[in-house]
């Protein structure tokens, strides 16, 4: 599958958080994230968003609603026994295959096509402790980037015992001066 035309309104794929296993005529909620290009937010209004199951010529949806996160929901479902075909609805991108959930059983999800996830995106992180299964880009504070080669060396060890040799003589030096003077 390739990458879907920028042209066209972008792509996003879903991502499903970890679920627990799915029971016959249950109701189960799975959170979700639906990332544009794989790796950020919708900026815009999404739409409708959520999961749905497919088992040959039945289709069940189930929609979404957003949790404080952003591009985070949550779906909440109930589906008899069968395996089924799962797609995250994803608004106004097109719905995107995730997997197979056989019930009872748990989700068997694929890993997203590697076209449809952009590397190294340049927008900030918009996540703190609850995030989606992606690494945050590493970027350290610009006090601590030096250019390569331009470590500092540590000081030679000559250097560090004359400073000790000379602060020493300077303590004596001092508490010969401070004595105080015997009275007789």
């Amino acid at each position: 599958m390739s990458a879907p035309s920028a042209v066209a309104g972008g792509w996003a794929v879903t991502y499903l958080d970890p679920a627990p296993s799915i029971q016959p005529s249950v109701t189960h909620t799975v959170g979700y994230w639906v990332l544009q290009h794989g790796t950020h937010p919708f900026s815009g209004d999404l739409g409708k968003t959520g999961l749905r199951f497919a088992a040959g010529a039945d289709s069940r949806e189930f929609v979404g609603v957003a949790l404080g996160q952003p591009a985070h929901y949550a779906v909440t479902f109930v589906l008899p026994a069968g395996t089924y075909e799962v797609f995250g609805v994803q608004g106004m991108f097109q719905d995107h295959p995730l997997g197979t959930l056989t019930v009872p059983g748990a989700f068997q999800m694929k890993p997203p096509d590697p076209q449809l996830v952009m590397p190294g995106s340049t927008e900030p992180w918009p996540w703190q402790e609850i995030a989606p299964p992606l690494t945050k880009p590493a970027v350290a504070p610009a006090a601590a980037v030096s250019a390569p080669g331009s470590e500092p060396s540590p000081a030679p060890v000559w250097l560090v015992g004359l400073v000790v040799v000379a602060a020493a003589g300077l303590f004596v030096l001092l508490r010969k001066r401070l004595r105080p003077v015997p009275r007789r």
